[in-house]
């Protein structure tokens, strides 16, 4: 079972980034410093771990081919990344194009766990969680209304809140081989989480789909994993992060962590990203 390691800020800033291969020219997320945290937290899991990239609107496949060109042990891990793979903001339908087809990169497609309503005008209204991989694909599990405030979990319910599982044979490769034959997709050694940046236009909204995916990621990861955060600047992500690992704390669950990529030389300012392991 892997024992993820944590690098400290020292650590990272340590790390030539010139060294590492980026394509600049790719869609994606993934900046020269968030390269450094990356491979030093993947470098760190056993063969035959699971990587789940979780980055809504954003799955162009280039932190995945980040990991592929840049980590040495890549070759013995399975590397998932889960998004809605549309074109609204990023082009994600070149995914298996930009991970140069590697066997060991997977696509976890979620767009049919939700569906969202406009109005006649073309605006969204609500958006419905569908049992995609359930008796019935079209039966409504809830639904949420933007112009309403959203319905906030509990503290017992965030600090056991899973998102609907994927079956593995969903989940495939270039080739159409699947990450496996049976079972969910329920568990993983490394999270990798890109909050989307810039705000839809529903800000409570967006904060509580935060709190369940930083939920659902700690809760899918054993003893010893954890998940790596970007963006961990904005306010948002902040407010996210805290009242979920404090539901988790409040539950009897608990983590270490490490805050890394400080704006400033000397640790003064925001900090832009966080590790965390579960104990």
């Amino acid at each position: 079972m892997s024992n993820i390691t944590l690098p400290d800020e020292a650590t990272v800033r340590a790390v030539d980034t010139s060294s590492l291969v980026v394509d600049d020219l790719m869609d994606g997320l993934i900046a020269d410093p968030h390269g450094a945290v990356i491979k030093l937290v993947v470098e760190s899991l056993d063969s035959g771990d699971i990587i789940n990239i979780h980055e809504m609107n954003a799955g162009t496949g280039k932190t995945a081919k980040f990991i592929v060109d840049n980590c040495t042990n890549q070759a013995d891990l399975n590397i998932v990344t889960t998004d809605i793979f549309n074109d609204t903001y990023l082009t994600t339908s070149e995914f298996f194009d930009n991970v140069d087809n590697a066997t060991n990169c997977y696509k976890n497609d979620v767009s049919s766990l939700q569906r969202t309503n406009f109005d006649e005008g073309g605006t969204a209204i609500s958006v419905d969680s569908l049992d995609a991989f359930g008796a019935n694909a079209n039966a409504i599990l809830s639904t949420v209304t933007l112009a309403d405030s959203p319905t906030l979990l509990g503290v017992n319910d965030l600090s056991n809140f899973e998102h609907i599982d994927t079956p593995k044979t969903h989940i495939v490769n270039h080739a159409g081989d699947s990450l496996g034959t049976e079972g969910n997709f329920d568990t993983y050694n490394l999270a990798i989480y890109y909050p989307w940046p810039v705000s839809m236009g529903f800000a409570e909204h967006e904060k509580n789909t935060a709190r369940k995916a930083i939920a659902s990621m700690f809760n899918r990861c054993p003893s010893g994993s954890g998940f790596i955060i970007f963006n961990f600047h904005l306010p948002m992500v902040q407010e996210a992060f805290w009242d979920t690992m404090n539901a988790m704390k409040n539950t009897g669950k608990f983590w270490t962590s490490e805050w890394l990529l400080n704006s400033e030389t000397d640790s003064s300012g925001h900090w832009q990203a966080a590790v965390v392991k579960k104990t």
